[in-house]
């Protein structure tokens, strides 16, 4: 629990994770572990036989927000950023499980993966390629999310995609700008972001999500919009649905081109795979949850994205939800006020031994 404080103190952002990383490995150190390997600001930790024989993953994040924290917790933030997403409790859960299995030297291969960069750098992607460079067989990748959504006791997982597949698109418009008084000398690429737009929430995406939250366009009021930016994201069961999606925008735009004689760009940016649960995993989690006293449900897809889902891209998979509510306040991720509590993370961390004990 002494970890989890030390780094709830002091949260980093993506990519800055430089004292985390340090007490990680010295936690490892401190376990006579020296299979360590440092990527960025990530750290590797294998613990078993060697790293040319199948192991098993788990994989903890490290990134903190730029939220201020609002809790009471004794061991708050000492900066303006903040763990409002449970990474910390994340972290020592692994840490607690990895302590286990080297000192009652259970058998196994495993790989404890501390990432960086989960909220905002897509850091999965360079650890997973980190992996397959090393050309070994990965039984099973497995990460833990904790939610004040379901109450302590309580795991939720799915079979099929958990997190949707995501990606940024933005749509660009390029008209001719004018005076208003002489508006019809202009092509307004304001009202052409009306069009697109209307035609995008005018259509039923049924468990899919097609948003935008921002719209850049013109200089001053007083003339017609020669050129306009609509940023947005896209979010589908899977990559093919997101690719689907790109090309019904792509459809949509051609439509207002013709209608307005405006130019309209679709244009994506970065994408998320879909987090896949194995079924065969899931059977596994199902089993060793009401092995270990807790209730195990059934939940829906997000609509949120992971980048664990580089991962499930890659590997057999299974990601859950752990339950940390207590009483009926749910505080929600990315809250300046959520706060699993320290002593679950025992709990947390004895489930995530008996997960890895059955797998690997």
């Amino acid at each position: 629990m002494m970890l989890r404080r030390l780094i709830h103190q002091n949260p980093e952002l993506a990519f800055e994770e430089h004292n985390t990383q340090k007490l990680i490995i010295e936690f490892a150190h401190g376990l006579g572990l020296n299979n360590i390997v440092t990527v960025g600001t990530g750290v590797l930790v294998l613990v078993g036989r060697n790293k040319d024989e199948p192991f098993v993953v788990l994989r903890a994040e490290l990134d903190a927000l730029p939220i201020p924290e609002e809790t009471d917790y004794p061991f708050r933030s000492k900066n303006e950023n903040m763990h409002a997403c449970g990474h910390d409790f994340h972290i020592a859960a692994a840490c607690w499980a990895m302590r286990r299995i080297v000192q009652e030297k259970r058998k196994g291969n495993f790989l404890f993966v501390f990432q960086p960069a989960e909220e905002s750098g897509a850091g999965a992607k360079t650890i997973v390629e980190h992996i397959l460079r090393w050309d070994c067989e990965v039984k099973a990748a497995i990460a833990m999310h904790v939610a004040d959504e379901y109450p302590m006791g309580i795991v939720a997982s799915r079979s099929g995609s958990l997190f949707s597949a995501s990606c940024e698109v933005n749509v660009r418009v390029l008209g001719r700008s004018a005076h208003v008084a002489n508006h019809q000398l202009g092509k307004d690429a304001l009202r052409g972001c009306v069009a697109f737009l209307n035609q995008i929430y005018g259509r039923d995406w049924k468990e899919d999500l097609v948003w935008f939250g921002r719209i850049l366009a013109g200089h001053v009021r007083n003339t017609v919009a020669g050129e306009a930016l609509i940023e947005g994201t896209v979010r589908a069961s899977d990559s093919k649905g997101v690719q689907d999606i790109l090309v019904a925008l792509q459809e949509i735009a051609k439509k207002v081109e013709e209608e307005t004689e405006l130019k309209v760009s679709v244009i994506p940016g970065a994408e998320y795979p879909e987090v896949k649960v194995d079924e065969k995993l899931l059977d596994v989690l199902r089993v060793v949850s009401q092995r270990n006293g807790f209730e195990f449900i059934e939940c829906e897809r997000k609509l949120t994205a992971e980048d664990f889902g580089y991962f499930s891209k890659h590997f057999p998979s299974l990601m859950f939800w752990f339950g940390v509510r207590h009483g009926s306040r749910v505080e929600g991720l990315h809250s300046s006020k959520f706060l699993p509590p320290d002593e679950l993370i025992p709990v947390a961390g004895n489930l995530l031994t008996h997960l890895l004990d059955s797998i690997g």
